[in-house]
């Protein structure tokens, strides 16, 4: 028992594979269902009609739609034949993420245990690879978007919990609530990471406007992404995570880049500026925030959304740290009160 492949095409955009493929239900129960487990967010299991309808169908032969399977990995620049590509998939099932076909597969295994299940009988299934997880969330927003089921923001949400194990840094996530699972010294709550990850995704701060009706934010937030450079960019989510972890080190820096806003700004800020930053000596950084905040406290508070303008000058600041690390308070003052 084992996986049937057909066809290989290279997604240029993801820089990687996607497979079609085939097995039996029962290599589906043993291999795929399990996956389910992996994402700490996950909607929940529905048992409505239709899905009873599914369950008794499934028995009775019926040919699901396919569902589809992802995986994170970069191959050598080399081009693939399609037996490493398949092998790549058979030795890895196990780090895979189901995309689509969650409340399939969860229908599947309660309809194996009615009598009449026939184990053998085909399930189809599409693999898709990418070779980051930000290409992968671009490619499923593209291809969701419009859908209702799962908007961009909740799509994010769902994955990064499974996606980002902080191996290598002593960052650490925690959930606001529930039993936050503790990864890897000072923790973020995952709303706030997931925003900064969302931010940083759309290239903008506005990503909770309150003056927009819910639906048509996530609408906006998922053109913003579809529109970015997410595919050209040498700038990956975990350039930002490790520049999050340097500033960590710092007394100065640790409880500055945890504010929400201040955190939400750098992800779009510094997406941007990465390979730059990360050369830069952690002194230097505490020198430059500081002088930023001396120029801040100038601001006239009554004047403007606090919050709001705090997140595009923290980004503005960052995407241009070259040239606005030198200069004084008032020099600083001077360039930001003109982003107002």
């Amino acid at each position: 028992m084992s996986l049937n492949f057909y066809t290989l095409d290279t997604d240029v955009v993801i820089d990687g594979y996607v497979v079609t493929a085939s097995t039996q239900y029962q290599f589906a129960l043993d291999k795929f269902v399990p996956l389910i487990g992996r994402l700490e967010i996950q909607r929940d299991a529905l048992n409505t009609k239709f899905y009873s309808r599914l369950e008794d169908d499934i028995v009775r032969g019926c040919v699901m739609p396919p569902i589809t399977i992802a995986l994170i990995h970069s191959f050598p620049a080399r081009k693939q034949t399609k037996n490493s590509i398949e092998e790549y998939i058979s030795q890895n099932i196990s780090n895979a993420f189901v995309l689509d076909g969650i409340q399939r597969l969860n229908t599947l295994r309660r309809a194996a245990l009615k009598d009449g299940f026939d184990a053998t009988r085909a399930i189809h299934v599409n693999f898709i690879i990418a070779s980051s997880r930000d290409r992968l969330l671009y490619r499923m927003i593209t291809l969701n978007n419009g859908q209702k089921p799962m908007s961009a923001r909740h799509q994010i949400d769902v994955l990064a919990d499974a996606f980002f194990n902080f191996d290598g840094v002593d960052l650490k996530l925690v959930a606001e609530k529930g039993k936050g699972r503790v990864r890897a010294p000072e923790s973020f709550k995952k709303a706030d990471f997931v925003k900064g990850y969302v931010a940083y995704l759309s290239g903008s701060v506005n990503i909770d406007n309150q003056k927009i009706i819910e639906e048509k934010m996530d609408e906006l937030i998922a053109s913003k992404i579809i529109d970015s450079d997410i595919p050209t960019s040498k700038v990956e989510f975990m350039d930002i995570v490790e520049l999050v972890n340097k500033f960590s080190k710092s007394g100065k820096l640790n409880d500055w880049i945890r504010v929400q806003n201040n955190f939400i700004g750098f992800c779009v800020g510094a997406k941007t500026s990465a390979p730059k930053l990360k050369s830069v000596e952690v002194e230097m950084i505490e020198g430059a925030i500081s002088r930023f905040e001396q120029a801040f406290s100038s601001i006239n508070v009554s004047k403007v959304n606090l919050g709001k303008v705090r997140r595009e000058l923290v980004a503005y600041f960052f995407q241009n740290y070259q040239s606005l690390n030198k200069l004084d308070e008032f020099e600083l003052l001077d360039k930001i009160s003109d982003r107002i």
